[in-house]
């Protein structure tokens, strides 16, 4: 009796820290350069530069990856929900092509193997961020708490919005096709 008591008390702190949403502190600065280095699962990497706000998100610079909207798609590979957002995200992907730089970032520790075959079973035709970049990009988006989580910036890196959970498809076209038109 007192081992269940222990596994319901623990399973409910876990649920707990799940579910705890952002404060309304700045997002913190992730390096004292303000910038790391991203990996893609190809193994092409680039540069990204943090650049605060005053504002509750931070200004995010990929200077390598051109002037363009950004969407971010926050993922693991255990998450059902983050697999059903897929074909949604390769159907922007191939509409809007160079116009948007959409980028997978897995916030999960698999080797690259189970990411290349994960990728390829899921037929993904985004570049997938992978290894510890993935996780500071995470922070400096403002904290990435919940999957899937998909956080779109403008051209010139300033935040938009973001999503928590599954997103329409339509919302996500809404989003992209004003920052589109705005350039």
């Amino acid at each position: 009796m007192l081992t269940r008591n222990i596994v319901l008390t623990l399973c409910a702190l876990l649920c707990a820290s799940l579910f705890l949403g952002c404060d309304d502190q700045k997002a913190p600065l992730v390096s004292a350069k303000n910038g790391f280095e991203i990996k893609l699962l190809s193994g092409e990497s680039f540069d990204i530069r943090i650049e605060p706000s005053e504002a509750r998100y931070n200004t995010l610079v990929l200077d390598q990856r051109g002037k363009k909207p950004v969407l971010f798609a926050f993922f693991t590979t255990i998450c059902p929900e983050c697999a059903k957002e897929i074909p949604h995200l390769i159907d922007l992907k191939e509409r809007y092509g160079e116009s948007v730089d959409l980028l997978g970032v897995l916030v999960e520790n698999r080797s690259a193997e189970e990411v290349a075959d994960f990728v390829a079973f899921h037929q993904i035709n985004y570049p997938v961020i992978v290894g510890a970049g993935a996780f500071r990009l995470a922070d400096a988006v403002g904290g990435v708490r919940l999957i899937p989580a998909i956080h779109i910036y403008d051209d010139s890196g300033a935040y938009v919005t973001h999503f928590v959970g599954p997103v329409p498809q339509e919302m996500l076209e809404t989003r992209l096709n004003s920052l589109i038109k705005a350039n």
